[in-house]
């Protein structure tokens, strides 16, 4: 199994769970209150490192308790911190709120958003087998690591979250792309062009549309009681990631994913309910 290198976002999770989300000016109880490690970077390299990826971990954090903990969390999952750096801001917080299963999210990105101007992503993407990003950091560092993965032709996985005004000229360079099914309707119609091998559209409950220049195919989803479906998506690009590197095709590496996603929706907690692969073999 070749090296998953994840460069993204690393933050501390606060969740809270709610029978009604509060109108303007309200106050309402919450319950079941939670401090956890998150960001969706970090997210999908625990979901990789629970499933047996060799996985290097390539971000910020900050100088504070809350940095502090990410990283303890992250030695403790064997990922590879070496280039997880401390810069003098506060770590990036998601406040979670539950509600019926669902979740709404609030980002305040801290450290995500102060990378230095100078790292060393070309020694660090070149000796890896697959690239994982997402949104959660500045664009020009994604951009900047895509252009190296394709100097050293590393396969790219790029999640679109949160969705921006994408240049079609980027996405066209990503291996393969993966929005949920609300981010899709955001981007460009015609990126199946140039390096691009599939799209994966997550639709939850529904399965996975996987996109690619054969046309499009349906790979199902698991039936289960869903509890949380926070990380959902970062489990599904955690596990997508893994199996890729374990020389899977596509299509069963799309199923393999969906195994795990549905799995992390059983329990409560982002990196808390992502399964190790004992738990997908059962």
């Amino acid at each position: 199994m070749g090296k998953i290198v994840v460069i993204g976002s690393i933050n501390m999770d606060i969740s809270t769970e709610l029978h009604d989300l509060p109108q303007i000016g309200e106050t309402i109880k919450g319950s079941n209150v939670g401090i956890s490690p998150g960001g969706k970077g970090a997210n999908q390299a625990v979901a990789a490192a629970k499933l047996g990826g060799d996985v290097m971990m390539v971000g910020m954090i900050g100088d504070d308790a809350f940095g502090a903990d990410a990283l303890a969390n992250l030695n403790s999952h064997c990922i590879d911190v070496t280039n997880v750096w401390t810069v003098s801001e506060t770590t990036g917080l998601a406040m979670i709120l539950r509600e019926n299963g669902d979740n709404r999210i609030i980002v305040a990105p801290g450290a995500n958003n102060a990378w230095p101007d100078e790292l060393p992503l070309e020694t660090i993407i070149a000796n890896a087998s697959i690239l994982l990003l997402q949104n959660e950091i500045p664009f020009t560092v994604i951009e900047e690591a895509v252009a190296i993965a394709r100097l050293y032709d590393v396969p790219t996985i790029f999640d679109p979250a949160p969705v921006d005004q994408f240049p079609l000229s980027f996405l066209r360079k990503i291996t393969y792309l993966t929005p949920n099914e609300t981010e899709f309707k955001q981007l460009p119609e015609d990126i199946l062009q140039d390096e691009t091998k599939a799209v994966l559209v997550t639709q939850g409950k529904n399965g996975v549309e996987v996109h690619d220049k054969t046309g499009i195919n349906h790979v199902p989803s698991f039936p289960v009681d869903v509890v949380d479906s926070t990380g959902a998506g970062d489990t599904f690009n955690g596990a997508f990631a893994v199996a890729m590197t374990s020389g899977k095709t596509v299509q069963d590496a799309v199923a393999f994913a969906n195994q795990a996603a549905a799995l992390s929706t059983t329990k409560i907690g982002a990196q808390k309910g992502m399964p190790k692969l004992s738990e997908i073999e059962d």
